[in-house]
This record gives C-alpha cells, structure tokens and sequence, in this order.
C-alpha cells in the first residue's frame, strides 16, 4: 500500500479532468455508429472499438469473445380502433414479442391488480387489456410480468400499455421477469402506446370499442461479441477485480446514456489506471479485468455467457462493479449485491474522502450484467443509476431515439473516472490477508432469486 495517496489521487483526478478522451469515445458510439442492437454489424464496430481502445502499460492483449445469441427483429406492429381508419395509433411491440393478429374487444384492465381483473370478469376473456404498467398507489406492487400472467389466466389475448413520458415518446419494454433467466417468458404479447394515444384509448374502452392487433416478429439466432482486456497484477495476479459496462442499445436508440456513457467511463478507468505506472511508478497488485458485455438489453445474454464461459475454470473476481447508466447522476458510491464486503469497501470510499457511501441492496437486481455474476456467486456491485434519488430529469429517455449525447454531462463522467480510479486501485493494493474469504453459496442464491421473483425491486 503506498504511505501517501496525495500524489496518486492528485494525478488520477487531474488526468481525468484534463486528458480526457470520453467525449471521442461518445462520439464515436453514439454519433458514427449509433444504434448497437446486439448481434447487428454496429454493435461489431463498436465490440472492434472498443478493443482498439484497450491498450496501455503492461495490458493484456484484448480479445472479442463472439458468443451465439438469441435475438428477434420486429418486421411491422400497428394497432388499429375498428371504426376509426385514420387514426393511426402510437405502438411498439415489447422486445421479443411474439406475432400476433386478432381483432378483439378493448377492456380497460386498469393496473391489472387482482382485484381490478376480478371486477371486470367476463369482460377480459378475449379481449385486448389496455393497462397502466406503472404501481397502483398504496397496494402491495406487483411487477409487469406477474400482471400479465394474471391477465392471460383471465383470458386476455395481448395487452397494450401506455408510455409514462409525454410527446409522443416510445420505449422498448420487456414483460418479462429476468429473475427466471428467459427474456421471452413474458405470458401475454405486449405492446407500448405514447402516452397522448393511451388516454384516447382509455376513453374508448368504455363504449364497446374493439381494436385490431397486427404484429410480426421473428426470432432467429446470430453471434454477439463480449470484449475484455486486462491489467495483470504484480505480486497477486490470479487475484482480480472486474469492472464492466455493456455496449449495446435497444432497436432504435443511439444508447447515449444507456450506455454509451458507462463505456466511456469504463475506458477511460482503463486509460488512468494504466497510465499511473508510467507517471508514478504505481501499479496494481492485483489483476483488473476489463470487460464490456454485448446482448445486455436481450436478457443479459452477453454476461451470461461470460459466466459460463469464464467460471468455472478461472478463478472467481473478488469484486465485479458494473458500470450502466452513468448520466443518470453524478457518483454517490457503490452498491452492493451482497453485504460481505461492505466494511471493506467503505473504508476504501472513507480515504477518498469525497462523501462516498457504500450500500447493499435489499433484493438482487436482475436489470443489469452484475444478476450473472451474483447469481454464481461472485460479490458485484454497480454505481448510482436509475434507481435513485437525484436523478437528472434529461435522461429519463431510455429505451428510445431521444437517449442522444445532448443529455450527457461530460464533467460528471469525467470524475466518475477519476473517482473509480481511485476506489479500484486501492482494492488492488489491499494485501491478501484483509480481504474476506468468499463464502457465497450459488444454490443458496439460487433459493432466494426464487424467492424473490414476482416482487417488485426497491429502489431506495
């Protein structure tokens, strides 16, 4: 450990400031390639750039890591109201819905709570469910996938939610619950209508409307990419922490926030912390493994087969800290998936001293590339994103064409950089015996995501 980190903290957070390339890599992601949707020749481009970029005093040669990937592609979705031919209404079918084409009538499900299904009876057998995605206020919160399997045992034939943002604006959503490990398990198909749409629909579906569903998918199978690259530690190499981002983006979205911003940030962590042996003459004791995941927005296919690929055989991280949706805020600290090394990591957060928390989540989050890895039993951990207080109103477009650089504030990404820089080094300069042996059990966690499925997740 060196006596004093002034002089490391103080070129870690000048460098970051001043010798920044975050804004180059946005640009290239975001503005030159655009939208990533995995297994798409963008998001090849962007697996090459990346790799291009993981170079830096005594790194690991990168490499592409293709993995078979099971994707969909929507060919056309339209919804119609019979009688009303030039009203075209908003729709967007949820990621890998299934084709469906029916004409049935439209019931308003409400928030589609057991109580609202059994007053409307009879009336959802057949038809089509109009339902607010959101929580109905005051009850016990169930989530969209549970919702949708109660609508489908009343006999609902799809269902059609309306956007929560204004204008118009659409976003890819899932009815699946990720927890089961099957991004295509949602029961009913779903389809997403803007918010301006949705309230005429719901005006409509008191006076016996019926509407006409059109929607054709297809599911085929392709090849992905993960990228990882590394620093090898000096005196305890078979020793690593992990830090990632994913690379892909929905089917239309330039995935500026979501997570172009997380890439960046992972990238640039990379450039400092290789940097600083050269400048100071400090490298990490411990290894540091790089990766950036394709597929994250197809059901964390990416990470997933990273796990599978990887550990077994190598030895397990110590520490994986996800990066995902940066913009969202500035860095607040580190949440943890597990409480085991909370101690450990607040201390390091405490010689930072910039008012740095660590925290443990309540439930394991399965809505980013940190599920695979705690699900085998590998303590992960990710930055502030969404669910948090403090969020910045502008990047509330995720999922959707509006999630574009003008949302970024670059200032805040460059300290996230410098900040991580700092966390990490210093947990690779920990000796050995301060850290704590790893005693998660994957067939306890596996007990506990299945007790934990059908909840709805915490966010503060």
């Amino acid at each position: 450990m060196p006596e004093t980190w002034s002089r490391i903290d103080s070129w870690l957070m000048g460098e970051a400031w001043v010798g920044s390339q975050i804004a180059d890599h946005l640009s290239f992601l975001c503005d030159e390639l655009g939208v990533r949707w995995a297994g798409s020749e963008n998001e090849r481009r962007a697996a090459d750039y990346i790799a291009s970029q993981l170079v830096g005093d005594r790194m690991d040669p990168p490499r592409l890591e293709p993995f078979s990937l099971d994707t969909s592609t929507c060919q056309s979705a339209t919804l119609q109201l019979v009688g009303e031919p030039d009203w075209v209404i908003d729709a967007r079918p949820g990621l890998f819905c299934e084709s469906i084409q029916c004409t049935a009538p439209l019931c308003d499900a409400g928030y589609g709570m057991p109580h609202e299904i059994k007053d409307r009876g009879a009336a959802l057998a057949g038809a089509v469910a109009l339902l607010d995605a959101g929580l109905e206020p005051f009850s016990d919160p169930l989530p969209i996938s549970r919702r949708l399997r109660d609508l489908s045992e009343a006999g609902a034939r799809a269902v059609v939610t309306t956007a929560p943002q204004p204008g118009r604006l659409l976003q890819h959503t899932s009815g699946a619950d990720w927890r089961e490990g099957d991004l295509t398990n949602a029961a009913l198909p779903l389809l997403q209508t803007s918010r301006e749409d949705g309230a005429r629909l719901r005006r409509c579906a008191g006076s016996d409307a019926r509407i006409a569903i059109d929607v054709q998918t297809r599911r085929f199978q392709t090849n992905s990419w993960n990228v990882a690259g590394g620093i090898t530690g000096e005196r305890m190499s078979s020793e690593c922490l992990l830090l990632s981002a994913h690379h892909d983006t929905t089917p239309d979205s330039p995935g500026a926030n979501d997570n172009a911003a997380g890439v960046a940030v992972l990238l640039e962590t990379a450039r400092l912390l290789t940097g600083v042996g050269p400048a100071l003459g400090v490298r990490p004791q411990r290894s540091i493994q790089l990766v950036s995941f394709g597929a994250e927005e197809q059901g964390l296919q990416g990470s997933s087969a990273f796990v599978d690929q990887h550990y077994g055989p190598d030895p397990l991280p110590q520490l994986m800290v996800n990066l995902d949706e940066l913009a969202t805020g500035p860095m607040k600290g580190v949440v943890l998936q597990f409480p085991e090394l909370r101690p450990l990591v607040q201390r390091q957060l405490d010689t930072i001293d910039e008012g740095l928390r660590c925290h443990v989540l309540s439930q394991l989050d399965a809505s980013g590339d940190m599920f695979p890895f705690a699900r085998r039993g590998i303590p992960a951990s990710f930055l502030w994103r969404w669910r948090f207080v403090g969020r910045h109103a502008e990047v509330r477009f995720g999922h959707s064409s509006s999630d574009t650089l003008d949302k970024i504030r670059l200032r805040e990404l460059k300290e996230y950089a410098g900040l991580l820089a700092r966390l990490l080094l210093r947990l690779a300069q920990l000796p050995a015996d301060q850290w704590p042996e790893n005693r998660l059990e994957p067939t306890q966690i596996a007990q506990r995501i299945d007790a934990e499925t059908d909840t709805v997740f915490r966010t503060m």
